[in-house]
């Protein structure tokens, strides 16, 4: 029973792609057609690298197959196996616009500050290749009380080079929540407060950058990182360079 058997795995050679072979160039080398050789190896036709072990099918059992036509444009081996899945090939092509090398998908958690006036806030944000979302919380402790809460869509890309990450965001926003306390005195001498509550909306820009500090067993690294956020109150650019806040925060790779 066992003998037709290892008779056929007798007849099987193991053969490894070398640079510069083709399918062809193998079956012709050992008198086999091609159909016969992507037969034996499946995977062979759309994964075909330096390195690769073909299986050789038996010469005299593939005479009746049909042969490749001579016409067919050749499969030559890639110089090493393929690092990158289909999956990730999609990702980088998705968007409106194709990913540059070095482009990541990010989340960031920033805290925000302006000590001069006693300005204080929380930034939170995700970026998908060139665009991003992002949120926040401000409050100033002066006189009067100020709070508001934002959140703006815009362009926000992300490159990694190294241990160094870099990013630049532009983008649109409206206040969710705007609210200004003005602190006054009544005639009894019991501070009172007025509320005003107003929908605003503006313009922003971050500049980040960050140094890589960790890499989880996942592969999601972690990046320390600075950056300055410039806000242009319902599109006024007047003073807002020089009015704006500096950030320290918490970029991690999705």
């Amino acid at each position: 029973m066992l003998l037709p058997f290892m008779s056929i795995m007798a007849q099987q050679v193991a053969h490894t792609v070398q640079r510069g072979e083709t399918l062809e160039s193998i079956a012709k080398k050992y008198n086999v057609s091609v159909y016969a050789l992507t037969q034996s190896n499946p995977d062979a036709k759309d994964l075909f690298y330096v390195g690769m072990k073909l299986v050789i099918p038996n010469s005299k059992a593939t005479r009746k197959e049909v042969k490749t036509p001579e016409t067919e444009t050749p499969i030559v081996a890639s110089p090493t196996v393929p690092q990158k899945t289909k999956q990730e090939e999609t990702q980088k092509k998705s968007g409106f616009i194709q990913r540059v090398e070095g482009m990541i998908d990010v989340t960031d958690v920033t805290i925000m500050l302006r000590p001069d006036d006693k300005f204080y806030g929380i930034r939170l944000s995700y970026n998908n290749g060139w665009v991003g979302m992002i949120s926040g919380f401000y409050y100033q402790f002066v006189s009067h009380g100020t709070s508001n809460a934002f959140l703006g869509l815009g362009l926000a890309p992300k490159y990694a080079t190294g241990p160094l990450l870099v990013g630049v965001s532009l983008y649109p926003y409206v206040n969710l929540y705007n609210k200004t306390q003005y602190k006054g005195d009544s005639k009894y001498g019991v501070p009172m407060f007025e509320d005003k509550t107003k929908v605003g909306y503006g313009g922003a820009l971050d500049i980040a950058a960050g140094l890589k500090v960790y890499t989880t067993k996942k592969g999601h690294d972690i990046y320390v990182t600075g950056s300055y956020h410039v806000d242009a109150f319902e599109f006024k650019t007047d003073g807002a360079f020089k009015n704006g806040l500096w950030g320290v925060g918490i970029s991690t790779t999705i």
